[in-house]
């Protein structure tokens, strides 16, 4: 797995994200406007901790009881995420990984598929099952 910040920066500019936009004060263009919240096509998985492992997702809180979050961005999110960062990173179809580590919000970013940022989730936030919560008819 590569360094996130070894990543080639979206500017296409083709240089490491460490040594373009990164450090910089270089702003998402104007055009990213974020408009209505929309969560069309987003994928979410939840990560839950080892006490977990045998819970049925019908009788989980998704929202109170995992530690974390893998999602694939799309549009709203990659630019909502790119905006509170002030620098372009993640584009639609990007993974990646939210979760509380001591009452803050911790993000790691630009991954290519699930499995990667869920290994990343495993290792960060100690997540032992992925799951998406069940969908009721």
């Amino acid at each position: 797995m590569n360094e996130p910040l070894s990543i080639p920066c979206n500017c296409g500019s083709g240089l490491p994200l460490k040594d373009c936009c990164l450090f910089t004060n270089r702003r998402p263009e104007p055009n990213d406007v974020l408009g209505e919240p929309d969560y069309t096509g987003v994928t979410i998985y939840y990560g839950f901790k080892r006490k977990y492992l045998k819970a049925s997702p019908f009788n989980l809180d998704f929202d109170r009881q995992s530690c974390c979050q893998v999602l694939q961005a799309n549009m709203y999110l990659a630019n909502l995420h790119n905006q509170m960062l002030q620098f372009r990173m993640l584009k639609p179809g990007d993974w990646f990984v939210m979760g509380r580590q001591y009452g803050q919000m911790k993000f790691s970013f630009k991954y290519s598929s699930a499995e990667d940022a869920m290994s990343v989730a495993k290792e960060k936030f100690a997540a032992e099952r992925f799951l998406q919560p069940p969908e009721f008819i």
